[in-house]
């Protein structure tokens, strides 16, 4: 049996137990003999597949969801999805769960002055929005109105809301809670890459050589990406995983060096490395001059602060 035929199997498996349907069931014999085993379970179950993006983390992952009467009955990886490649993490195996919890909110409410909720319908929610908006346009402008989106929009959601902001309405008042849980980490790719996100692309996981984990739990936190890397891995022994944390996680598990730091003290590692580099004459001044923006108003890299800690960064860095 080979991989996709495995993988066919698994997901009329899944897609059965997850309807109702016993073992006998699932595995019938065809109906017709030109139809793949999984098209056969498919029919059998009354289960049509569609394709979907993961609305959890940013990763982009593409899934394939099975719908029954309405409703989503399996989840699986969409094996033509350049990121994932068929791969799920445990929360994207979980995407159906989050439409139907119990305590999941399925109309609108309005909050009263006293601040009880009372269920509204969607028309009077969006009526009550849309005249909200048309009361503080006409006394404040454009200007005075704005919207906060989501982290999960997709492209196509993104669009929707900038033509109808910016092109519409006339405001440019638009952000995601991404403004948020991303304003530091933003900040630090401007200040040091120019650009408000992290440099390089999902590719590179699977040609560079070597890769330092930074108190980045990638097992754990991103295991579709880290999948990658330990393809990368498998097929190139050579290839280095070096894991910086303050305690061991299952990233450690596969680091071929392993570096246990004080928390707090990375930044006390960072210049001794750099102090090394600049020590030893590690720079290579021409990429630097010709690539790199991180220094203004001093050209010598030996007096912007480098070093400070220079044999003290072990003291003052690595745990026992």
């Amino acid at each position: 049996m080979d991989r996709r035929a495995f993988l066919a199997l698994g997901s009329a498996g899944t897609a059965s137990a997850l309807v109702g349907c016993t073992r006998e069931t699932a595995l019938a014999p065809p109906a017709s003999a030109g139809e793949s085993p999984l098209e056969q379970a498919n029919q059998l179950l009354g289960v049509v597949w569609d394709k979907a993006p993961c609305r959890y983390c940013g990763t982009g992952c593409g899934v394939e969801v099975a719908i029954r009467d309405n409703r989503v009955v399996a989840v699986r990886g969409d094996e033509k999805a350049d990121v994932n490649k068929g791969l799920l993490c445990a929360k994207g195996y979980h995407l159906p769960g989050m439409l139907y919890g119990e305590d999941r909110l399925t109309h609108p409410q309005k909050r009263s002055p006293d601040g009880t909720l009372t269920k509204i319908s969607w028309e009077e929610a969006l009526q009550l929005i849309a005249d909200k908006y048309t009361e503080s346009i006409k006394e404040s402008g454009p200007a005075s109105v704005g919207i906060y989106g989501s982290g999960q929009w997709t492209i196509f959601d993104g669009y929707a809301a900038n033509k109808w902001f910016k092109g519409g309405i006339g405001s440019n008042n638009i952000d995601p809670n991404a403004r948020l849980c991303m304003a530091s980490a933003v900040m630090g790719f401007v200040t040091q890459f120019q650009s408000d996100e992290p440099m390089g692309c999902y590719d590179d996981l699977d040609i560079a050589d070597d890769f330092v984990l930074w108190g980045n739990n990638m097992a754990e936190m991103h295991p579709v990406l880290f999948s990658r890397m330990l393809e990368n891995k498998q097929r190139n022994p050579s290839v280095r995983i070096i894991d910086i944390a303050t305690r061991w996680t299952p990233t450690s598990d596969f680091a071929d060096l392993y570096v246990q730091i004080v928390p707090g003290t990375d930044l006390a590692l960072a210049n001794g490395i750099l102090h090394l580099l600049i020590k030893n004459n590690k720079v290579d001044e021409a990429f630097v001059a010709e690539n790199l923006v991180f220094k203004r108003g001093i050209e010598e890299l030996d007096k912007i602060g480098y070093g400070c800690f220079d044999d003290q960064a072990e003291k003052y860095t690595f745990a026992d």
